[in-house]
């Protein structure tokens, strides 16, 4: 079985940028509390048709502007506007200061930044009143928030279904005229209250941004902003109310995870964000985390954190927030790769990746991430990279093991090449319809060298034996051969382009005919590499991981017709058997009946990627 995570444990933390919807304009000035207020971890909650206009109210959030606040809630303050009420839903809204939210003169400083999401607003009482977790339209930085009432997120806590909140809600004008009649500007208030953006972030450098991009897109995996990474730190930060909240796809060297705040923590239940992640229960780790600081950006104010060791795991993934409990486990698979350049040392990278959703998003991200490091560039050349997949039925417990090593060779986006054979034999493995697989481990070891060398098939001579010499045949048409006799071939390989730095060679092969041969036949070469041919438009014309589709086509011509798999261990091996982007496949196709067709095939090996592909009909005589 998968390994479970020991909690709590000293693991990697990464700095992430935390980006999502922010608000609207400036707000009235609002003295800070001069003292550290103190408020029960899981306060009772404040009925919200008990709040009044003008109602104050403390809340709590990490905003890192001293080292203790970096991990400590601090206060803010807020006064009650109105409520927007729905049928799904109600929103409180109210104006906030401090806390990087405004300056102490009132005017807007960050505004309600992203990651604020779920910071706990409390009555004068200690009563709970809600979480922060709306926003409205707007061009910069705003100080007016809505919040999910506290009713809701406790009843998210219990596990009724009847906690919900709505996506989104319009102004009526009364609404709109009361909210303006409270400070709010009318220009910046837009058609209505909206969901901060569920926030979603992965360590990687911003030079990473389009690789990424396109890894994901492809993956379907959902928006993540792409940031900095941190250096590796061991350390434990308590989840608390109004302390950072972390729902992590993995953590390690590669963190993709969703930042918020924790809204209540009652026992060792812990409810946060007052909005969901993405409104799909899936395993993730939670995490405490510790503020670095919070980017006043308008709009796009948000929050860079870095993360810490789990605490726990997410139970739900609801309208009104999100649900975890502190000190359970969650089986997860750990990705190790191994990378290295032109004789430098080796480097090795490891993620635990407890949602499987993500595994075949994030170990492309791995091999893609690596090759760039061990490079030093975003660029082509060589690369032979090995992989294992090791996994468990779930249907019988038995093992699942993929392993494969492919070589490729491009003239740019060599990463992106890794991770697409990576993560793909990774989502069909996950996607047969034979067993659910618990995976365990994923193990990539990258050989990277340069220059880019690749080659293609130039020309082909057929050797004649009464004359003992080779002669050159046309890239198709037709082939007169006897029965029952082998045909003598050389393959002269090429540079693909005026790029390539490969070495031209040659190989021969040996073509035998049946004496039962009927009719014609057809004979191919085929170049495994093939069809990366178009570099440039590689990416649109392969079919998404996760679209559905045969394992194999039996008109593609770099495969062979298999009978179909019948076990997960199958489809594995059927992938082990695919052919090497160095290899060259000679496939001979005849006859033995007029209905009955026999294939035998050879495959080549060469020193390097091969494209090209020529035909010929064969025609057999006596």
């Amino acid at each position: 079985m998968p390994r479970s995570l020991l909690l709590p444990s000293s693991l990697c933390a990464s700095v992430a940028l935390v980006a999502g919807g922010v608000v609207l304009a400036a707000a009235p000035a609002h003295a800070e509390p001069a003292d550290q207020p103190s408020f029960e971890q899981c306060a009772a909650p404040f009925p919200a048709a008990d709040l009044v206009d003008g109602q104050t109210v403390t809340g709590l959030t990490t905003a890192g502007r001293t080292r203790g606040s970096a991990t400590e809630p601090e206060p803010f303050t807020g006064t009650y506007v109105d409520t927007l009420e729905s049928d799904d839903g109600d929103i409180l809204v109210f104006d906030l200061a401090g806390s990087r939210i405004t300056h102490e003169d009132g005017t807007v400083d960050a505004g309600v930044w992203s990651g604020i999401s779920g910071s706990p607003v409390y009555a004068e009482d200690g009563r709970l009143v809600g979480a922060v977790a709306y926003t409205f339209g707007s061009l910069q930085g705003s100080s007016i928030a809505g919040v999910t009432p506290a009713e809701d997120i406790y009843a998210l806590r219990d596990g009724d279904d009847r906690a919900e909140g709505p996506d989104d809600v319009l102004l009526s004008s009364a609404q709109r005229a009361r909210l303006v009649a409270a400070g709010a500007p009318a220009k910046e208030l837009g058609s209505g209250a909206r969901r901060i953006a569920p926030v979603s972030a992965i360590n990687l450098p911003a030079k990473f941004r389009a690789g990424y991009d396109r890894i994901a897109k492809r993956a379907k995996a959902p928006s993540r902003d792409v940031a900095a990474g941190g250096a590796t730190q061991g350390v434990e930060v308590p989840i608390v109310a109004g302390g950072n909240l972390a729902a992590a796809d993995s953590y390690g060297s590669i963190s993709a995870y969703g930042l918020g705040t924790a809204t209540a923590v009652c026992g060792d239940k812990v409810v946060g964000w007052g909005h969901p992640f993405d409104f799909r229960n899936a395993s993730r780790t939670i995490h405490g985390a510790s503020t670095s600081l919070i980017q006043a950006d308008g709009a796009y104010s948000y929050k860079l954190g870095n993360l810490a060791a789990p605490m726990g795991a997410l139970t739900h993934d609801g309208l009104a927030g999100i649900v975890g409990r502190l000190g359970r486990t969650v089986d997860s698979a750990l990705i190790t790769s191994t990378a290295r350049s032109d004789g430098d040392p080796a480097r090795t990278y490891r993620t635990t990746v407890p949602n499987p959703g993500a595994l075949a998003e994030l170990a492309a991200t791995h091999a893609y991430r690596d090759a760039a490091l061990a490079q030093d560039q975003l660029g082509g050349g060589e690369a032979v990279v090995s992989y294992t997949v090791k996994g468990t039925s779930t249907e019988d417990g038995s093992p699942v093991t993929l392993s494969r090593t492919n070589r490729y060779s491009v003239t740019d986006y060599l990463g992106e090449y890794l991770a697409e054979g990576v993560a793909g034999d990774i989502y069909t493995l996950q996607d047969n319809e034979f067993a659910n697989l618990d995976i365990d481990s994923v193990t990539i070891d990258d050989t990277l060298t340069s220059p880019y060398k690749a080659l293609k098939i130039g020309s082909v001579d057929r050797y004649d034996p009464a004359r003992k010499r080779w002669n050159r045949i046309a890239s198709s048409g037709t082939l007169t051969v006897k029965k029952g006799t082998s045909m003598t071939l050389r393959l002269n390989l090429v540079r693909a382009d005026k790029y390539s730095r490969a070495t031209p060679t040659s190989l021969t092969t040996v073509v035998a005919t049946s004496k039962a041969a009927y009719g014609t036949g057809r004979l191919r070469i085929a170049g495994a590499d093939d069809l990366h041919d178009d570099e440039d438009e590689y990416y649109d014309e392969l079919a998404p991981w996760d679209e559905d589709e045969d394992y194999f086509e039996e008109e593609d011509p770099l495969t062979i017709p298999e009978k179909e798999p019948t076990s997960a261990q199958e489809v594995a091996s059927m992938l082990e058997r695919q052919l090497r982007n160095d290899r060259i496949l000679v496939s001979h196709d005849y006859f033995s009946t007029r209905y009955d067709v026999v294939n035998t095939d050879r495959r080549l090996v060469t020193p390097s990627v091969v494209r090209g592909v020529v035909q010929y009909r064969l025609r057999y005589v006596r």
